[in-house]
C-alpha cells in the first residue's frame, strides 16, 4: 500500500503541474488514504506524520495543492525512519516533544 500511495501522489503531482482546477477533492482523498494506511499498518498516526498530514489538510484547504502533496509525501517518508532517525529529526524542530511509541 505504501508504494500505491506514492504512485497516486506521483500521478496527482503530474496533474497538478498542468493546473490545480478540480484536484482539491483528490488531494483530500489522498490525505485520508494516508491516514488510513497509517492506522492499518501501524495502528495509529504517529506525531510527525500527524503534523505533516495536518499541514497537508491546511495546504489543500488553501488550494496550495503541490505543498499538500509534498506534506503527504513527507509523512510517508518519515514513517519509514528507524526510531533513532525519527526522534532525532522530529525533536530537532519540536524541542518539547516527548518520545512516545510510534506503533501499536
Amino acid at each position: 500500500m505504501f508504494n500505491d500511495l506514492l504512485g497516486k501522489l506521483e500521478k496527482l503531482d503530474l496533474k497538478l503541474s498542468r493546473g490545480y482546477e478540480n484536484h482539491q477533492a483528490a488531494t483530500h482523498a489522498l490525505i485520508l488514504d494516508a491516514e488510513n494506511y497509517f492506522m492499518t499498518e501501524y495502528g495509529m498516526v504517529a506525531p510527525w506524520e500527524t503534523k505533516e498530514l495536518e499541514a497537508a489538510k491546511n495546504f489543500a484547504d488553501s488550494n496550495w495543492l503541490k505543498a499538500a502533496t509534498q506534506a503527504i509525501t513527507n509523512a510517508l517518508i518519515v514513517s519509514e525512519y528507524s526510531d533513532d532517525e525519527y526522534w532525532g529529526g522530529y525533536t530537532y524542530t519540536n524541542r518539547d516533544a516527548q518520545r512516545t511509541p510510534r506503533r501499536i
